[in-house]
């Protein structure tokens, strides 16, 4: 039978579909392999430990009564990506499927571990297969005292004792009263002893930083009994603690036996923080007046943390861990506009004050990176927010030295406009007594002139008072002219009578020499708005302590008529 040339083409095209099929079979056949193959992780001694996500699958126990056996007849949902169920009441059944080599290189000490790197959860059971096919139960969790842990750690960490080479299905089971999260990671021995190390140097780095800021600012505290500080300790001390209990330290060194704390310190501390945080932050911005609304706001927070509290001591747990959640982030909203308003209205402090919150959101996301795989799994990134909390302390404390020195400032500054004439610029007579004070405190000899103007007053009546004005001004210059820049001082006391203090001169000889240039320079014409003005000064002397050492003393007209040579006129 003759075939032709449409007979070929078809025959050519049909090979060809035959083979792409073959092809895409093949390729999805290696696929499911590979699946086959990815399910299963095998084990290998890392730097940074073996993550189990992607190899795990589920199995929701909703009653919390499936017992093992049960449990291992029932069909499990492989599971994708981060193991987070939220906060749930189901008890959560894990199975991952491991396997080990015959050629691989063990841990030295003959056995793997598990790591759950989330020291909250209440109640964890690890099976593991024995040399005879039976299971092993290991048990840890918050509801168990931390004495009974396989190892002495603030994560939960289980002996992996696999009876040797080959493939073998592990069972966890976790149930706990608080966001429920199973990160897990399979370790070697010296690579996990490699992590305890670096970690604790981390670790230790963050705690001295919040731990420094805690005894600094303690003892200015102590030393300053401004009540300020005494909040920033506060606030420090609870972040320590929530910082403690977020690493699992707090249950590790502080209350390892008490089992109701090491439950409830997941509600109690973060309360007490959200209380100390709140105060701390309407006492630094001052939202009572800067900021009444979010004031309002702020106390409200601290009455549904108290609400927390009651709640832990009622033994709702489950219901106080999610008030956790909802009071914490409304906080934190609340605290940025509340800075935002109170910078806005040009409260410098309030800048340091708002980068410190930028410190622990910036951690938080860094770590949240590294959970999703964007940022490295590194212990800088899986401790950044613990990172970012010191920082904000250190911030926090910048802060309020500066927002100190801006008080300091406004006090001295005010304390410089009442002993200050505002017309001249000089010491007013509390001013002046203060430096006499201070010179009478530090036993310095001066000699106290007081000047008195004449033809002052056909000054104010012939040319007006803004005339008057001008010469007082003239007057202040040039007395302010003849003093030393250090240690002398001039005061105006009255309408047109001055006084001069010039320190260290104890003879009345070269107090009259400055006398005489003082008589020279005011014998002067002033310039003023309505002409020029002619005065003339009457001087008296005085010497401390000589003459006395109290300013009323010194001022005394009849001491200056007894010492008559000492009165200078020009």
């Amino acid at each position: 039978m003759l075939r032709t040339p449409q007979d070929q083409k078809s025959k050519t095209k049909n090979s060809k579909i035959a083979l792409y099929k073959i092809v895409i079979l093949l390729t999805l056949s290696a696929l499911c392999l590979t699946d086959v193959w990815a399910a299963v992780l095998v084990l290998e001694e890392r730097p940074q430990g073996q993550r189990a996500e992607g190899y795990l699958s589920v199995l929701r126990d909703p009653s919390g009564r499936l017992d093992f056996d049960q449990v291992r007849e029932r069909s499990f949902t492989p599971l994708a990506g981060q193991v987070g169920f939220g906060f749930t009441r189901d008890a959560i059944w894990l199975k991952l499927d491991v396997h080990e080599n015959a050629g691989a290189v063990k841990p030295d000490n003959g056995h793997w571990w598990l790591e759950v790197a989330l020291p909250s959860l209440d109640d964890l059971r690890l099976y593991v297969p024995d040399a005879d096919g039976h299971y092993q139960m290991t048990r840890s969790g918050n509801h168990q005292p931390f004495t009974e842990r396989p190892l002495a750690h603030r994560l939960f960490l289980f002996p992996l004792k696999l009876p040797g080479p080959g493939t073998y299905s592990l069972y966890l089971r976790v149930s706990t009263g608080d966001s429920l999260a199973v990160p897990v990671r399979l370790w070697g021995s010296q690579s996990l002893r490699e992590r305890i190390a670096n970690e604790n140097l981390w670790l230790g780095i963050s705690y001295g930083i919040i731990l420094g800021m805690l005894i600094y600012n303690t003892f200015l505290w102590s030393v300053l009994r401004d009540s300020l500080y005494g909040f920033y300790v506060i606030t420090c001390l609870t972040s320590l603690m929530v910082i403690l209990e977020l690493n699992g330290h707090a249950y590790q060194y502080l209350w390892p036996t008490n089992l109701w704390l090491a439950d409830y310190q997941h509600v109690l501390l973060p309360a007490l923080h959200f209380i100390a945080l709140s105060w701390w932050t309407r006492r630094f911005l001052d939202t009572l007046r800067q900021a009444p609304v979010f004031d309002l706001a702020l106390r409200t927070i601290m009455l549904a943390a108290l609400g927390m509290i009651a709640l832990a001591i009622a033994g709702q747990y489950s219901l106080g861990n999610q008030l956790a959640f909802w009071v914490g982030a409304t906080m934190t909203l609340l605290i940025f506009v509340a800075t935002l308003r109170v910078l806005w209205r040009g409260y410098r402090p309030a800048r340091l004050f708002l980068l410190a919150q930028f410190a622990p959101l910036t951690g938080a996301l860094v770590t949240l990176a590294r959970a999703l795989g964007i940022a490295p799994d590194a212990l800088w990134a899986e401790h950044a927010f613990q990172t970012g909390v010191s920082l904000e302390m250190m911030l926090f404390s910048l802060a309020l030295a500066q927002r100190i020195e801006l008080l300091r400032q406004e006090k001295q500054q005010a304390q410089q406009r009442a002993e200050t004439d505002p017309l001249t610029g000089l010491f007013n007579r509390d001013g002046l007594l203060r430096r006499v004070n201070d010179l009478r405190d530090r036993q310095t000899p001066y000699a106290l002139m007081v000047v008195d103007l004449d033809h002052f007053k056909p000054v104010n009546d012939q040319l007006g008072h803004e005339a008057g004005d001008a010469v007082l001004i003239a007057v202040a210059e040039r007395l302010r002219a003849l003093v030393r820049a250090e240690g002398d001082s001039v005061a105006r006391i009255g309408g047109d009578e001055f006084v001069l203090i010039l320190r260290g001169i104890t003879q009345e000889a070269d107090a009259g020499v400055v006398a005489a240039k003082l008589l020279k320079s005011l014998a002067s014409t002033i310039p003023t708005p309505a002409g020029e003005a002619r005065i003339g000064a009457s001087i008296g002397m005085a010497l401390a302590p000589t003459d006395g050492q109290q300013l009323s003393r010194l001022l005394q007209p009849e001491l200056f008529i007894k010492k008559g040579e000492s009165r200078l006129t020009n």
